[in-house]
């Protein structure tokens, strides 16, 4: 071919659009054309054929005459006219019986047609002879004939309109070609722009890259689709760069084991063998039943041994094995669970179970539920895992909350908000890192993967054998099962570490709990108390780190009746506004740091308020500040405003903060109820 399909698909889009509408413009023209050519060309056959009869019947009208008198030379001088008519070859009045009376060209070369020939053209392809009666008063006393040269007008005429095609098609080439070169930009920009932004997304990776959007067509439509998704993209991939710091080397020795593996994976020969290995290789337990009237094994991973003591044998021998070792007071949720996955098509349950030697473990099931063609037989494909090391995490954790809850509120005033909140703060920040990091690794596991790739075989199971070896995604599926593998094992074995690390932190938070318990105090009791003795407690305690940093500390105590408080929650309020002030005011690297507390009353609530000029509150943080877990500083745990907050509340009144943005400072105002009612002045 002229031009091959492989040479169109590699021509730019301002190309192709060039090609196909120059190639629509000509094929339009030469359509138009061939209409215009076959339509003119039957007119001027009808044309010619009526002015030719036309010219005849005259002639034979004015003949009728000079034949009737036998005047040869008018009958001659009638067909005089007809040398005007370079189409008139021959033309001739004869007799009666026949005989030339008057002749126009060469009348050898036109054999004269017969006294009874009727009236009427003759076509001789190239020539014309034309046939007409002469009648005088209702008799025929002679006939005129003419011969005409159609050739040459046609041939005339098919120049004309060829040349006249041939200008009409340069011309709208021409015109087709500007107004594509001036329209197109209309479509093929957008189009560059959308490719150079790909380019530009896919060479530096900045996902920062917008492209304009040329309006609400569907170019626009895919514009903006474009940009939410380099939007969306760039936001997880923010998340996914802050995340990655202390995972980076664990990634890279993961792809180095996981290529490793797939090289050497490659090799082996039995699909199925390859599949069975990887998924023996996996640290939870993997299995494959019937659901119907009860639940029937067909296969169990060996990981079912080291967790629940029993081997794959026993456990496929018998169906009622796994429901009498679920703990009874749990047997209802794995049949909750599969009901919802009959439902549903998946279910995720956490039950207990008995292992051999009965020791109560937590296990959680996931699965996949494929229905079979009989309605009373479904295929479950799952995972169960050993979560009795977390649910011991969280309980452990559950119950430390508790009792820092319970430490706190008996605390006393120094020692405990000094000693037991600054120095569990710091432990619990790590516990909070431990069990956030272990939650998130639990969210993002990959255990839906082998339900998936299980769903997969459970689908070809009848012709598994070539599936794997003929089929390109069975193909696939063993090298994606060991990648699968060695993702689970590394992120077991993650779990491990960050329970390991809780477990430390735990028995550390103990620790400081058990030293400071010493200093508690009966708490929960409300007094009328004085603000300014509570704040004066707080500052006196603050004392010497605000001496030691050059805080300048600014009281403005205006006159203000005993506020009904527990004095312990309150003291731990003041105390955790004030240093986080110091922070503020240290962090701003101002040359005079200073804090700035005025006791006042209003509407029958003391107020205290706090007011640093230090670093400030973004106005997108305003809002944040008391939510748990919230914190902008690097070391921060985001609980502390938070627990002031519910405990202003608790006892009647409320906590506020106000910021005119970074760089210029923050007040905080608690509000407590005071003891005794005075009237408005």
């Amino acid at each position: 071919m002229f031009f091959s399909k492989t040479r169109f698909r590699d021509l730019s889009i301002r190309g192709k659009v060039m090609l196909l509408t120059c190639a629509a413009s000509i094929v339009a023209v030469f359509a138009v054309a061939a209409g215009l050519y076959i339509f003119q060309l039957r007119n001027f056959r009808q044309t010619f054929q009526a002015e030719l009869q036309t010219l005849a019947q005259i002639m034979a009208d004015n003949s009728a005459a000079a034949l009737a008198f036998n005047d040869p030379k008018t009958a001659n001088e009638v067909l005089s006219p007809l040398s005007v008519k370079r189409e008139i070859t021959n033309a001739a009045v004869l007799g009666k019986d026949g005989t030339s009376f008057a002749v126009f060209g060469d009348q050898d070369e036109c054999p004269p047609p017969k006294p009874t020939d009727p009236a009427g053209i003759l076509d001789h392809g190239a020539t014309w002879t034309v046939v007409q009666p002469i009648v005088l008063d209702g008799e025929r006393i002679g006939t005129f004939f003419l011969d005409a040269d159609y050739a040459r007008p046609r041939a005339a005429l098919q120049r004309l309109y060829l040349g006249v095609t041939a200008a009409v098609l340069g011309g709208s080439l021409v015109l087709v070609v500007l107004l594509t070169v001036r329209l197109q930009n209309i479509i093929t920009e957008p189009i560059r722009r959308l490719a150079s932004a790909s380019a530009a997304v896919a060479s530096n990776h900045d996902y920062s890259v917008r492209v304009e959007s040329p309006g609400k067509d569907e170019l626009g439509q895919l514009t903006g689709a474009f940009n939410h998704m380099l939007a969306r993209i760039q936001e997880q991939d923010g998340a996914l760069h802050s995340a990655r710091g202390e995972l980076q080397k664990k990634l890279i020795a993961l792809e180095t084991e996981i290529e490793e593996r797939e090289r050497v994976e490659e090799e082996l020969r039995v699909a199925e063998l390859k599949f069975r290995g990887l998924v023996e290789q996996l640290p939870e337990i993997t299995y494959h039943c019937s659901l119907g009237e009860s639940c029937a094994w067909s296969y169990v991973s060996p990981q079912i041994f080291p967790i629940l003591g029993y081997s794959p044998e026993e456990w496929l021998a018998s169906d009622r094995l796994w429901f009498e070792l679920v703990h009874p007071d749990d047997r209802a949720i794995p049949i909750a669970a599969e009901a919802v996955g009959l439902r549903t098509g998946k279910f995720v349950a956490e039950y207990r179970m008995h292992n051999r030697s009965g020791e109560v473990r937590w296990i959680r099931d996931q699965a996949i539920v494929v229905p079979g063609t009989d309605p009373t037989q479904h295929a479950v494909y799952g995972v169960m895992m050993d979560i009795t090391e977390a649910k011991a995490a969280e309980a452990n954790l559950a119950d430390l909350n508790k009792q820092l809850v319970d430490t706190s509120r008996q605390a006393g005033m120094a020692e405990v908000a000094t000693g037991v909140l600054h120095n569990v703060g710091n432990v619990l920040n790590s516990v909070n890192i431990s069990a956030s990091l272990t939650l998130e690794k639990l969210r993002a596991s990959k255990v839906e993967g082998l339900g998936k790739a299980a769903a997969l075989l459970a689908e070809h199971e009848h012709d598994l054998g070539a599936f794997l070896t003929a089929d390109a995604q069975g193909q696939r599926l063993p090298r994606y099962l060991q990648r699968l593998a060695g993702i689970l094992v590394e992120e077991n074995a993650a779990a491990r570490t960050e329970l390991e690390q809780l477990g430390k932190n735990i028995e550390h938070i103990k620790e400081i709990v058990a030293m400071q318990q010493s200093y508690a105090c009966i708490t929960g009791v409300l007094e009328d108390l004085p603000p300014e003795r509570l704040v004066e407690d707080a500052l006196r305690i603050n004392s010497t780190s605000f001496a030691r940093h050059g805080i300048e500390i600014v009281r403005d105590f205006h006159p203000a009746p005993p506020v009904r408080v527990d004095k312990h929650k309150v003291l731990q309020i003041l105390i955790n506004l004030l240093r986080n002030a110091k922070h503020a005011a240290e962090d701003a690297g101002r040359p005079d740091p200073r804090i700035a507390v005025t006791i006042d009353a209003d509407g029958g609530r003391g107020r205290i308020t706090v007011r640093d000029n230090g670093v400030g509150i973004a106005p997108e943080n305003l809002t944040n500040v008391f939510r748990h877990g919230f914190t902008t500083k690097k070391n921060g745990h985001g609980f502390g405003l938070h627990s002031g907050a519910n405990a202003a509340k608790e006892m009647g009144g409320s906590l506020q903060v106000q910021s005119a943005g970074l760089g210029t400072g923050a007040t905080f105002t608690l509000e407590l109820p005071i003891a005794i009612a005075t009237p408005n002045s």
